[in-house]
């Protein structure tokens, strides 16, 4: 072979290796590599950490997907990207209103939103029970007065399945149709007449039948014991099944709230007295007590009772279940270190965490509560979302503290004025707002955002 022929076969296989080289190269511009560039421009062999798409198809995009409409029911204010499930088939409602016209003694009321969509108030007009009947928008449609003194203390009303409405107060209960006519009044306490109830709570069961707590109650011919936390089982008509009485012996255990659990039973919650160092018994009883959970079957044996707190001051008021079937107890602490005068500025709101069997799962503690030494007036609901929102009265910033927290939802820390101080009630709404009560008879109803 001559040298010109052999320059150009050398010539055209140098192209040809150089061409297969190229041909075998990865993204990373190695020869035989497995490199792979992704659908976001990232060049590596490990195919684990592949670009993906967002909900809103970006890819490697970090939108969250959900509705970004704040006047739909659904509002989800961490959205970043509308998914079209925005469900405006309701319409989302607020307003603040003062029933004081309607309810001139007493000043602790109760809401609670209707099948109907709007709500039932419990209150006091002229020393004696009073209910409410209001539209959606907050709007009065009929009122009415009943034969059961009710002038001090707390008052709760309910919807029953029947449409008609339960209200419960110091003095016992009563039951009406869903125009608010009359059809039966329990009053006292069945093993002791002259003895009032004080009833702070009351539910329809799944059961059919109706139970409600309260206290402090001394039973007849207990001698030697204090005001006891109570509970009645009272059936459609009006009949008392059953009386049974929780606590110790030191004053004023009683339940304020009560719920189905998750498995069928009772769950109360409420405050226990206890004893203040050598003393087994404290004189000065609202400032020694703890958190009282008491779960029992549906006719009150004691499944298991539980106190939560220390040497000083804890009190129960609210409960709520949880999504993973649990509770969620609402309460205040103050250690004030056998210094009584000094919970002013020690109160704090407690939220506590327990599984079925009454086990302490977490606390949680926030300074800034008001503090009533017979105890601050706190309400407690679940949210759409997982989550939960409690309302009760702020040391400082304003006269109703509204606080939510948990589940997929931004924690809202709010304190607004409106004359009532919060927390007699609070519930959800159909809307995935809120309706609360306040001491002043001011009524609130606010949107998912706690606004109004």
């Amino acid at each position: 072979m001559n040298k010109p022929i052999y320059i150009i076969f050398c010539f055209i296989g140098l192209i040809f290796w150089s061409c297969e080289e190229e041909q075998n190269r990865d993204c990373a511009g190695v020869i035989g590599g497995n490199a792979i560039e992704d659908n976001c421009g990232i060049c590596d062999a490990d195919i684990t950490n592949d670009c993906i798409q967002d909900c809103a198809g970006i890819w490697g995009g970090e939108n969250i997907c959900g509705c970004t409409d704040s006047t739909a029911s659904n509002y989800d204010s961490n959205a970043t990207f509308d998914d079209g499930s925005c469900d405006t088939t309701n319409i989302i409602i607020t307003f603040s209103k003062n029933v004081s016209p309607e309810n001139d003694c007493g000043y602790d009321i109760d809401i609670k939103q209707t099948n109907d969509g709007g709500y039932i108030i419990a209150g006091c007009n002229d020393g004696y029970a009073w209910l409410m009947k209001s539209d959606m928008y907050g709007d009065k449609e009929w009122e009415k007065m009943y034969e059961l003194g009710d002038y001090w203390g707390n008052r709760t009303v309910i919807e029953t399945s029947d449409g008609g409405y339960l209200f419960a107060g110091w003095q016992g209960a009563l039951k009406t149709d869903q125009n608010g006519n009359e059809q039966w009044i329990q009053k006292g306490v069945q093993s002791n007449n002259n003895q009032y109830p004080y009833y702070e709570d009351v539910i329809e069961h799944s059961n059919g039948f109706f139970y409600l707590i309260g206290g402090p109650v001394t039973p007849r011919g207990a001698t030697g014991q204090g005001g006891q936390a109570i509970l009645v089982k009272i059936n459609q008509a009006g009949t008392v099944k059953k009386t049974k009485f929780y606590g110790g012996n030191c004053e004023d255990d009683l339940f304020r709230a009560i719920i189905e659990s998750n498995d069928g039973k009772l769950l109360m919650v409420g405050e226990k007295g206890h004893g203040n160092q050598s003393y087994p018994c404290s004189f000065n009883f609202r400032f020694y007590k703890d958190i009282y959970v008491v779960k029992t079957g549906l006719n009150g044996a004691i499944i298991w009772q539980n106190t939560y707190g220390g040497n000083y001051l804890e009190k129960g008021m609210d409960v709520v279940t949880t999504n993973d079937g649990g509770y969620m107890v609402l309460g205040q602490q103050c250690i004030h270190n056998y210094d009584i005068y000094s919970c002013g500025p020690k109160t704090k709101v407690l939220a506590l965490k327990i599984d079925e069997e009454g086990n302490n799962l977490e606390e949680t503690l926030l300074s800034g509560l008001y503090f009533f030494e017979a105890g601050t007036p706190m309400a407690l609901s679940n949210t759409n979302q997982g989550g939960f929102v409690f309302s009760t009265v702020p040391k400082n910033g304003g006269s109703v503290w509204l606080y939510r927290w948990g589940g997929t939802v931004q924690t809202i820390d709010k304190k607004i004025n409106l004359g009532g101080l919060g927390g007699e009630s609070i519930e959800q709404t159909n809307d995935h707002g809120f309706i609360l009560s306040t001491t002043g008879n001011t009524i609130i109803k606010t949107d998912s955002q706690l606004s109004y």
